[in-house]
C-alpha cells in the first residue's frame, strides 16, 4: 500500500524559485505578524545578507529589519498622520444589574473651512477619482454643499443630530478631503485614528446598500493612502462580503429591477474594490479576497457583453441601443484609466498565483510563466498613446497624459515581480544572471517614470522606488553592475524617497537603509581602487595610463614631428613601415575620436593594429 505523503513535504525543484514570507512575533503575547513573499521581503533579506557577509562590511546589523520597510505603517505609533494611539478607545461600564454599556469615543477629525474643502475635493477628484471612480461626483458635491450650507455647521458649540445617511457622508467627506490634501502637511481634517474608521465601518456594515459600500471603500482608500495597509486589508475583507451581499459581483445589466443610474456606478464600485484588493494583497503578500472566478461584471470603458434587460419601465429597445452606443463612445475615453488599472490587477493576481502561492501548491510552469509575460507585454503595448496636448485638447486627453507615467511604473513593477524570484536561485545559475539584468533595466525605467510624476500620490510608488534601489545595490554588490553607474541610480532613488518622506514614515526608513547601502558600495569601490593603484587619485591614475600608453606607441625621436599647440595635441605613430599616422588627444589627455581617424585613407585603413596593440586587431579582419 502506498503511504500518504502530505503535500507540504514535497520537495521543490532546485530550478524553481523559493521566495518565502516572514512571520514575526512582536512584544504582545499571542500576536504574530505575517508578510508574504510578494511584498519583496525575501529579496530584501537576500540583499541584506549579501551586504552583511561582504568582507568590506564593518558594521554588522546596521540595516533595519526587512519587516520595517514593507507591510505598511500600522505598527508604528509615531506616525504623525494616522496613529492608533491617538484613538480614545472604548469606555465600558457595568452597572449593578450587570448591564454592559460600551461607549465608543470615535473621532473623525475636524471639518476644514469651506474654501479648503472645495480645494481638497477638486484635488481628490483630479488625482484619485480617475483611478478609483467609486463615487458619484455630482452627488458628492451636492451633499458637501448641503453640509456646509447648514448654519449649525459653523456654530462652535452646536451639536447636529445626523441620520445614517449623513453619517456615511461625513465619513466619506473626511476621508476624501484628507486625501485631497496629500500635498500639504498633516492637518486637523485628518482622521486621527484608524480604529475609529474600523469601528464606524463595522457599525454601518449591518446594511449593504450602495452608500454603505462607498463609505467602507472610502475608509479603505484613506487607510491605504496613509500606508495603513493592514487596516486597509481588514476593511477590504468587510467590503468584500458587502459586495457579495449586494450582488455587485454580478453584472448589473442582467437585472431589470436596477435603475439606469445604478448600472454604471455599481460597475465602478466593484472594479475599484477589485483593484484595491489586488494592490493590498500583493503589498502584504496575502491571498486575494475577490476571486476572478466569482466576477462576471464587464469592465467600464469596454463593450457590454451581457444581454441588456429591456424590460425596464419606459425603455424601448431602440432607446437602449442608442444609450449603449453613447455609453460606449463616452466610456472609452472617460474610464480608460480604470479599465487599464483593472487589467493590471488581473495580471497581478496571476503573478501571485504562480510565484507566491503556498510552497506545496506552487507550480511555476514555464508555459504559464511565458503566457503571463506575453499578456503583461500585450497590456503595456495596448496602453493609450501619449496625446499631443494643445489648447483644444479634451479633458480625457489631459487625463491620459497625466496617468501614463503611473502605468509605466505599474508595468515595470510587474516585470520585476515576475523576474525577481529567479534572484533566489544560486548565483551561478543562468536564470539568476538573466533575471538580474532584466530587473536592473526595469528598475532604471521605474526611476525615469517616477521622476516624471509631479505628485507621488500612489502608495505603491514607495515600494517601487525601494525595490528599484535594492536591485541596483544588489547588482553592484555581486559585481554584475558598474558601481559608479549604479551609485547614480541609487542617488536618484534617494531623491524620490526624500520627496515621499513627508507623507510616509516608512519612506524615511527606506531612505536611511538605502543610504547605508550606497555608503558600503562607495567604500568598497574606494578600497578596490586603493588596493589596485595605491592611494593615488583615480583620475590621476587614468591620466598616467594614457601617458604610458602614448609613450609605448611613440616612435623613435627622429620620427616625431612637432605640432603647434592647439586644443588637440598629436602624437605621430608609425606602423609597419607605413606613413606616420598622428593620434590626437584633447586637453584632458583623452582620445579625440574624430581626429583619430583623420589621417586614415583607403590605402592604410586596414593597416591599423599590430601585435603590440591587440585591441585594434578587431578591425583587421
Amino acid at each position: 500500500m502506498r503511504s500518504f505523503q502530505p503535500p507540504w513535504t514535497h520537495k521543490i525543484p532546485l530550478s524553481s524559485n523559493h521566495e518565502t514570507g516572514s512571520l514575526t512575533q512582536p512584544s504582545p503575547a499571542h500576536e504574530s505578524r505575517f508578510i508574504g513573499s510578494s511584498s519583496g521581503i525575501y529579496f530584501i533579506n537576500t540583499v541584506k545578507q549579501a551586504f552583511e557577509s561582504s568582507a568590506q562590511h564593518s558594521k554588522p546589523g546596521h540595516l533595519p529589519a526587512a519587516e520595517d520597510t514593507v507591510g505598511g505603517e500600522d505598527d508604528y505609533a509615531s506616525s504623525t498622520r494616522n496613529s492608533p494611539e491617538r484613538a480614545r478607545g472604548f469606555d465600558v461600564s457595568i452597572s449593578s444589574y450587570r448591564t454592559i454599556e460600551v461607549d465608543n469615543q470615535a473621532q473623525l477629525g475636524t471639518l476644514p473651512s469651506h474654501e479648503t474643502a472645495q480645494a481638497n475635493a477638486i484635488s481628490y477628484f483630479k488625482t484619485w477619482h480617475p483611478v478609483l471612480p467609486f463615487l458619484s461626483g455630482p452627488e458628492f458635491l451636492q451633499e458637501l454643499e448641503a453640509l456646509y450650507s447648514d448654519p449649525r455647521t459653523s456654530s462652535a458649540s452646536c451639536t447636529i443630530p445626523v441620520d445614517r445617511r449623513r453619517l456615511c457622508y461625513v465619513v466619506i467627506f473626511q476621508c476624501v478631503l484628507s486625501m485631497g490634501s496629500y500635498a500639504q502637511p498633516p492637518g486637523l481634517s485628518d482622521v486621527p485614528s484608524r480604529s475609529s474608521l474600523l469601528s464606524i465601518a463595522a457599525m454601518l456594515a449591518t446594511r449593504h446598500d450602495t452608500l454603505t459600500i462607498q463609505t467602507v471603500l472610502a475608509a479603505q482608500l484613506y487607510c491605504l493612502s496613509t500606508m495603513a495597509l493592514r487596516t486597509a486589508s481588514s476593511l477590504g475583507v468587510l467590503l468584500t462580503k458587502l459586495l457579495y451581499h449586494a450582488g455587485l459581483h454580478r453584472c448589473p445589466y442582467r437585472y431589470p429591477q436596477l435603475s439606469n443610474e445604478d448600472l454604471e456606478l455599481r460597475e465602478r464600485i466593484l472594479w475599484a474594490s477589485y483593484a484595491l484588493d489586488r494592490y493590498v494583497c500583493q503589498a502584504l503578500g496575502i491571498p486575494v479576497s475577490l476571486s476572478d472566478a466569482e466576477i462576471d461584471v464587464c469592465v467600464p470603458g469596454k463593450r457590454e457583453i451581457h444581454t441588456v434587460a429591456h424590460e425596464r419601465v419606459g425603455a424601448t429597445r431602440q432607446d437602449e441601443e442608442t444609450k449603449e452606443q453613447t455609453k460606449d463612445a463616452a466610456n472609452v475615453n472617460k474610464e480608460v484609466i480604470l479599465a487599464n488599472f483593472v487589467e493590471h490587477g488581473r495580471l497581478v493576481g496571476r503573478a501571485l498565483e504562480i510565484f507566491h502561492s503556498s510552497l506545496h501548491s506552487r507550480n511555476s510552469d514555464p508555459r504559464k510563466v511565458l503566457f503571463l509575460r506575453s499578456d503583461v507585454d500585450r497590456w503595456f503595448n495596448n496602453l493609450p498613446e501619449e496625446p499631443r496636448l494643445t489648447t483644444e485638447s479634451s479633458s480625457a486627453d489631459e487625463q491620459v497624459a497625466r496617468f501614463l507615467p503611473f502605468f509605466h511604473v505599474l508595468y515595470e513593477q510587474l516585470v520585476i515581480s515576475i523576474n525577481r524570484p529567479s534572484l533566489s536561485l544560486p548565483r551561478n545559475a543562468p536564470e539568476f544572471h538573466h533575471g538580474l539584468q532584466v530587473n536592473i533595466g526595469a528598475a532604471k525605467r521605474t526611476i525615469n517614470a517616477l521622476e516624471l510624476q509631479s505628485t507621488l500620490f500612489w502608495p505603491g510608488y514607495l515600494a517601487s522606488v525601494w525595490m528599484s534601489g535594492l536591485i541596483i545595490s544588489f547588482a553592484c554588490q555581486v559585481g554584475l553592475y558598474n558601481i559608479a553607474q549604479g551609485s547614480q541610480g541609487i542617488l536618484r532613488c534617494l531623491d524620490l524617497l526624500k520627496r515621499m518622506g513627508d507623507r510616509w514614515q516608512s519612506a524615511r526608513r527606506c531612505h536611511a537603509a538605502l543610504s547605508t547601502l550606497l555608503s558600503d558600495l562607495q567604500r568598497t569601490q574606494r578600497r578596490t581602487n586603493s588596493e589596485a593603484f595605491g592611494d593615488e587619485d583615480v583620475y590621476s591614475i587614468l591620466a598616467k595610463r594614457r601617458r604610458l600608453d602614448s609613450n609605448i606607441r611613440s616612435p623613435p625621436p627622429h620620427a616625431v614631428t612637432s605640432t603647434p599647440p592647439t586644443t588637440s595635441t598629436g602624437t605621430t605613430v608609425q606602423h609597419n613601415g607605413a606613413q606616420p599616422a598622428t593620434m590626437f588627444t584633447n586637453s584632458n589627455g583623452e582620445w579625440d575620436v574624430n581626429d583619430f581617424f583623420r589621417d586614415l585613407s583607403w590605402n592604410n585603413l586596414f593597416d591599423i593594429g599590430d601585435a603590440q596593440h591587440p585591441d585594434l586587431q578587431l578591425f583587421a579582419g
